[in-house]
């Protein structure tokens, strides 16, 4: 099963696939609804994510999954080579960001803002 997102009008959750679950070293992620500041597309998702990996798997200019730490909150990254990307922001919880590399970045960007506000997915 493959990492995928998912949005509701109660939240986003962020399902991780087998693979990315032993790599990140974590289970999935949710975001609640209220707590959403942002859906925003990055060009870059390997450079969206900084700080410390911990845990997860880091391998430079190739793949960033896991938790990265630094003093503004920490990042859950599912980010595979350098391309787009979406980040969710949190004003509130355990994760304060997720960057998840996607090939539509903008479309699912704006899916997820439809489904959030109760008009589809």
């Amino acid at each position: 099963m493959p990492t995928t997102l998912h949005a509701d009008p109660s939240g986003i959750t962020l399902r991780l696939g087998l693979i990315d679950r032993v790599l990140a070293l974590r289970g999935d992620a949710r975001i609640l609804a209220r707590d959403i500041a942002a859906i925003a597309v990055v060009p870059d998702g390997m450079a969206a994510v900084a700080g410390v990996r911990a845990p997860g798997l880091g391998v430079p200019g190739a793949r960033k999954i896991g938790t990265w730490r630094r003093r503004q909150g920490a990042t859950l990254a599912v980010v595979r080579g350098r391309g787009p990307a979406l980040e969710i922001t949190a004003t509130d919880g355990p994760v304060q960001r997720i960057v998840v590399s996607v090939h539509d970045a903008a479309a699912r960007a704006t899916a997820l803002r439809a489904a959030l506000e109760g008009s589809g997915s």
